[in-house]
């Protein structure tokens, strides 16, 4: 049997399972060397999940109606009639807790470990969205940081290195440092090919693959925005609606909602740099019908069987993965998230995500409010977009739950976005007004 074909067998099977690739245990990136190259914001999520490992209600934050604008045909789901604890008990509860860099190193393991199992069995139907495969060949491709060490590695050599390994142009990449050891880029390739490209890898350095991670894809700061109550979308509020009915706070209160909450999302390298607003807007789509089928499968899965079988479940859904299951702090791995209801010690944080989705993307209104009033504006080059998320007019108070003034929509939109293969990070806007936040001015209302 060809030696693509042993592998591809292996791969499918799980048997080659890693948590980095490269020539020798020795090679794969632990957390410190990710952060070094990136400088992503999972150091502070990791503070959050060891901090959270204490008994603790995590409910996401009460927040004010929103006021949107109808706008969209992205798909919407229907219906036949109307309608963890984290690790904590790795060796013992003690050693965790004393020991945070073990547990972060250990949970890092784990979201390694998930990213590649996402990277290996996602794929894209031409017809269809993403959908679950066990073949390998027909993985979608997903961002990977790879890195070449050794010594002489300034210069362009070793970048050209990376990029000829990958059979890539140098516009299909994105530099990220270089040293006299070390040179590293961001690159789009499937798992199978990043397997294949570390372990044929001939030159006098070796090289590692590491599957860009989804929490790492979002911002420092983003989710904290989001779910304040500053940052909610706003609806137009009256004199008799300003806090304490005070005029004197009304035009504060008018500036603040006159900015815009947005989502800023960066392409993956490669595909970017589209020729046409059409382009990219036909790309933004197929994301968000991507996201909304997932979203739905997730609804479907957290039900009973005997009630999901009360809904109309499209034949397209079939082998499409949930969303929370995608997600990896949400995700099935038991290392890292129990779902065991009966758990006695459960994980804050991780509870904060869950019930961004249940109360979010995977309930039963679906935040079809916001995803019917999303407006997308392209910015320069067509390498990233913005999702605007406060038109000016928009649905009653009764649409509030499904709309983007529900934080549980908006942090559950912003994961959703990290977990796609298109996607490269994420972020929201957040202005300030003569030397003070908004979100701390109505905080403090």
């Amino acid at each position: 049997m060809p030696t693509d074909m042993i592998m591809k067998v292996l791969f499918a099977s799980g048997v080659l399972s890693f948590a980095s690739a490269g020539k020798g245990g020795h090679d794969a990136l632990n957390l410190t060397e990710f952060q070094r190259i990136l400088r992503s914001s999972l150091d502070s999520e990791l503070v959050k999940i060891i901090d959270g490992s204490k008994i603790q209600n995590s409910d996401i934050p009460d927040s004010r109606s929103s006021h949107t604008k109808k706008r969209s045909n992205i798909r919407r789901r229907t219906a036949i009639q109307d309608s963890d604890q984290l690790y904590d008990e790795i060796s013992s509860t003690s050693r965790s807790r004393s020991s945070p860099s073990y547990f972060a190193e250990h949970v890092w393991d784990d979201l390694i470990q998930h990213a590649w199992d996402i990277a290996q069995t996602i794929r894209r139907d031409k017809e269809r969205g993403l959908s679950i495969t066990t073949d390998p060949l027909e993985s979608h491709p997903f961002p990977f940081l790879v890195c070449t060490r050794g010594r002489d590695q300034e210069g362009p050599g070793s970048s050209e290195d990376i990029l000829t390994l990958f059979d890539k142009p140098p516009d299909e990449s994105l530099f990220i440092s270089s040293s006299h050891n070390e040179s590293c880029l961001l690159l789009t390739a499937t798992a199978f090919q990043a397997y294949q490209a570390a372990e044929r890898y001939e030159g006098s350095q070796s090289v590692v693959v590491v599957p860009l991670l989804d929490i790492s894809k979002i911002h420092a700061g983003t989710v904290d925005e989001v779910s304040s109550s500053g940052w909610s979308v706003p609806f137009h509020e009256t004199q008799d609606q300003t806090p304490n009915g005070d005029p004197s706070m009304k035009n504060e209160t008018e500036a603040m909602n006159e900015w815009e909450r947005m989502i800023v999302v960066d392409f993956v390298p490669g595909l970017g740099g589209m020729k046409e607003e059409a382009q990219l807007l036909d790309v933004v789509n197929k994301m968000m019908g991507d996201i909304q089928d997932m979203g739905e499968v997730g609804w479907l899965k957290s039900m009973g069987e005997e009630e999901a079988e009360q809904f109309l479940v499209d034949e397209s859904l079939l082998d499409v993965p949930a969303l929370s299951d995608m997600f990896s702090l949400t995700s099935p791995l038991r290392s890292i998230n129990t779902n065991d209801k009966q758990s006695v010690g459960k994980n804050s944080r991780i509870i904060f995500w869950q019930d961004s989705f249940k109360k979010g993307i995977e309930s039963e209104h679906a935040c079809s409010e916001m995803f019917s009033t999303l407006f997308v504006k392209p910015r320069a080059g067509y390498y990233s977009y913005d999702l605007v998320l406060n038109p000016h007019d928009g649905p009653p108070p009764k649409d509030y739950e499904s709309s983007a003034a529900n934080p549980a929509c908006v942090t559950s939109l912003i994961a959703a976005l990290s977990t796609h293969p298109y996607v490269l990070s994420v972020k929201a806007n957040f202005p300030i007004y003569h030397g003070w936040h908004v979100a701390q001015k109505l905080d403090s209302f």
